[in-house]
């Protein structure tokens, strides 16, 4: 009976997985692809975003992307003040740890550094390799990047979805609201239980993924997670996945609360699972074409 349980709950979060990857709720840190240098493929299991002065002018400041081998201490790093130095420290300490950096300016990776195993790889310009951005704000930076070069030297194929380190969120909230690097974090309208207009937006998406109608599913969410869905619909299993989808979606969610910070809102939300269970979460609306569209929901049960 053990092991039955066991193998129950593995599947249980296996179905989850796949909800996750249909439907447009916020997954955690997610990195995929690899690297490649001197023969060597680097996978890298975890990464986070900080901000560091520019790496050609320091009065500006650059968004950095580092990817590891091996688990960041994500707290250590928000407090550090060179977090550079701070992840490199970590590096020495893990066994055999790799770190990919890459700083991205105007839109682009400005410098790449790569370290770990005896080796180093390093290149700067005003465009280095190829960065496609879904999201790049105060909370996250969602892009794909790939860099082509000879076989003895790194080449990547990356797809990521990294948060900042804890403080460092507030202050690029605060530099994005004109605060500069160390203003205060931006602050939002208060909204009302229901979360007014995005609130309803919210609940149409909640109610499409019950049904499990991709159409309406598609309608409410953002562009970039339209994409990554339409891109699901050739699979093989993408039936079944629908109906998993409709099983797992919450029973019930009521927003309590939130912020509306012109382009993005900001939802508090409470619910109920399929087992009747608390949970809790948020979800982020952005507006494209003046029209509140779901862009990530993070939801926790047993809570």
């Amino acid at each position: 009976m053990p092991r039955l349980f066991a193998g129950v709950q593995r599947r249980a979060v296996a179905v989850a997985v796949v909800l996750l990857a249909l439907a447009p709720l916020a997954q955690a840190d997610s990195i995929r692809g690899d690297c490649r240098y001197k023969g060597e493929s680097i996978r890298f299991s975890d990464g986070v975003v900080f901000q560091e002065p520019g790496y050609f002018d320091k009065s500006r400041s650059d968004v950095v992307v580092t990817l590891a081998t091996f688990a960041i201490d994500k707290t250590a790093l928000a407090a550090a003040q060179d977090k550079s130095d701070a992840v490199s420290d970590q590096r020495f300490a893990a066994d055999e740890g790799r770190t990919l950096m890459l700083r991205l300016a105007g839109g682009k990776v400005s410098a790449l550094g790569y370290s770990g195993g005896g080796m180093s790889f390093s290149t700067s310009g005003s465009n280095v390799g190829k960065l496609q951005t879904r999201a790049n704000d105060a909370s996250h930076v969602d892009a794909g990047f790939t860099l082509d070069g000879d076989p003895d030297e790194l080449q990547c194929a990356l797809d990521f979805d990294l948060a900042y380190a804890t403080k460092v969120a507030a202050t690029a909230a605060g530099a994005a609201a004109g605060g500069g690097a160390t203003g205060p974090a931006a602050k939002g309208k208060p909204l009302p239980p229901g979360g007014g207009d995005a609130g309803k937006v919210f609940q149409a998406n909640l109610a499409a993924m019950r049904k499990g109608d991709f159409d309406a599913m598609l309608a409410t969410v953002t562009q970039a997670q339209a994409e990554k869905m339409r891109a699901q619909k050739n699979a093989p299993d993408f039936a079944a996945m629908l109906e998993m989808m409709k099983a797992f979606a919450p029973k019930s969610a009521n927003v309590t609360g939130g912020q509306d910070f012109g382009d993005r809102a900001e939802l508090v939300i409470e619910a109920l699972d399929q087992s009747g269970d608390k949970a809790s979460g948020t979800s982020t609306l952005r507006k494209e074409g003046g029209q509140w569209k779901v862009d990530k929901t993070s939801m926790k049960s047993g809570l």
